[in-house]
């Protein structure tokens, strides 16, 4: 598992526990992102997600996991996993 996925498993088992993030924790995990993702399309999510964490002070899991799973989308159209 390349780094990008550890961070996204890692936030996704942290979202099923947790209802709520404050934009600075969100923050945080969205510049660990950023600096792994080479899809430029995956950094554009990210950037829009950036600002969003400067505009509010919560996110709900729900929206925590759409961003991980535009994500994941995202990356795995830049990056197809070989059939097995």
């Amino acid at each position: 598992m390349d780094t990008t996925e550890r961070i996204i498993q890692e936030w996704r088992d942290t979202s099923s526990g947790e209802a709520y993030f404050s934009a600075s924790r969100v923050q945080a995990r969205l510049f660990d992102l950023y600096g792994e993702v080479a899809d430029e399309g995956a950094k554009r999510v990210l950037e829009m997600w950036l600002t969003l964490t400067v505009q509010r002070d919560l996110f709900s899991s729900a929206e925590i996991l759409e961003l991980l799973d535009d994500l994941q989308a995202r990356i795995g159209q830049s990056h197809p996993v070989p059939a097995r």
